[in-house]
């Protein structure tokens, strides 16, 4: 099949697909590896790829391409402003990213691929849909939840976008159930759920040889934005908690905001919170997964997730989570490989801790079990199995609305 792949691509992801140097090549979303991951299956599978993101660095009335065997990938620009005036332009949310999608479509039709899997509901899914060639858009998130966390206009502007995209798709799905059950009123038709594929690990990850020590447990946490969605507060407060009865425990800290000098910090010492914490900042995905494979737990605390990569990524290396038994689709991505509490208190979060982190004997049946689960639901090669039975779908009920137009 000749595939569009439309959303968020970070360049680094997709840099082995390209022919020659990717230096030169614009930024795309840097630490954006979700779809480098589903497009190299893909390419697995035989598939022609061509992938379309936007990217800060192309000027306003450019495109930039590259290639390489059965790839192409198109950069289209995106204005640097919200809502401002700049570059003789107004914000991209001033006109809903008319531009942006006016972009992102025509690059779709000057390549004519027999659909295009747009991700996200916003201008990727709106300029697939502008495009009129056949699509499938997948949700990674629920615009009125987010609109919630972050009531700005921005956010407002992408809601309705959002809405858009779900009123008009005809097909769709969502990453999660609950991501479905918080889309449902919303959408047109029935959405189905394909979880998002997980990269096959380099065998030294895969092969880790740590050990546990009861004594000197390492937890890790992977937060983007000191928000009151990620809840960091009370995760600080309960690893404080932790340290009284386990004075070798050390946190380790990932993310935009969780720096030397971040807002995380500067909170956590305001509080004296900082013994035994390391504040790491955003790491590019080798260097996150190495750390996770490092560590005997993660600990996520955020209060709502569609998904939750890092917390598949970390059960992936064996290593079990606590998560949120109310945030969303946390307790669905966990399964039996960590357990879930009330992420709003710190006491609840130090004792799920311990209940993985005390015995031994049940800390490696927590390990095996995490691994199995994302063997069994979130590795490429089973998503894209699912992905392909309904772009097959997509493709046969386009070309019967072709051919019925043909007979009228």
């Amino acid at each position: 099949m000749r595939i569009g792949i439309a959303g968020p691509i970070s360049t680094e992801s997709i840099a082995q697909f390209v022919d020659g140097k990717s230096s030169g090549l614009p930024r795309g979303y840097a630490g954006a590896p979700l779809l480098g991951t589903l497009i190299g299956a893909l390419l697995e599978r035989g598939h022609h790829i061509f992938s379309y993101t936007t990217s800060a660095d192309v000027p306003l009335s450019k495109r930039v391409t590259a290639a390489g065997d059965r790839f192409k990938i198109t950069y289209c620009p995106v204005r640097p402003r919200a809502f401002r005036f700049s570059q003789g332009h107004w914000g991209r949310a001033a006109d809903a990213f008319r531009h942006e999608r006016a972009a992102l479509s025509q690059a779709m039709l000057d390549d004519a691929p027999d659909l295009v899997h747009a991700h996200w509901s916003y201008e990727f899914a709106l300029g697939a849909l502008e495009s009129n060639l056949p699509n499938l858009v997948t949700c990674h998130d629920a615009p009125q939840v987010v609109l919630r966390y972050s009531p700005n206009p921005y956010r407002l502007v992408r809601y309705f976008m959002a809405l858009r995209v779900l009123k008009q798709a005809q097909y769709l799905t969502a990453v999660s159930p609950y991501l479905k059950q918080k889309l449902e009123s919303y959408a047109r038709v029935p959405i189905t759920v394909v979880p998002n594929p997980l990269p096959e690990h380099s065998a030294y990850l895969v092969a880790s040889t740590r050990q546990y020590n009861p004594t000197h447990p390492r937890i890790a946490m992977v937060l983007n934005g000191w928000g009151a969605l990620k809840n960091p507060q009370p995760a600080l407060l309960a690893f404080s908690l932790l340290r009284r009865q386990i004075p070798g425990a050390q946190l380790c800290i990932m993310g935009n905001d969780y720096g030397v000098g971040g807002k995380a910090e500067s909170w956590a010492k305001s509080k004296g919170l900082t013994n035994g914490v390391q504040f790491m900042g955003p790491q590019s995905y080798p260097e996150l997964l190495a750390k996770l494979a490092e560590s005997d737990l993660l600990l996520h605390p955020s209060l709502e997730e569609t998904f939750g990569m890092s917390i598949a990524e970390a059960m992936s290396l064996g290593v079990p989570v606590v998560g949120g038994q109310s945030s969303g689709a946390v307790p669905w991505v966990i399964g039996e490989g960590g357990e879930v509490t009330d992420v709003t208190s710190p006491v609840a979060m130090k004792d799920a801790m311990l209940v993985l982190l005390s015995s031994p004997v049940a800390y490696k049946s927590y390990v095996k079990t995490a691994r199995i689960r994302v063997q069994e639901s979130f590795t490429a090669d089973r998503v894209i199995s699912a992905y392909e039975l309904i772009y097959q779908n997509v493709m046969h009920e386009a070309l019967v609305r072709h051919e019925e137009r043909l007979l009228v």
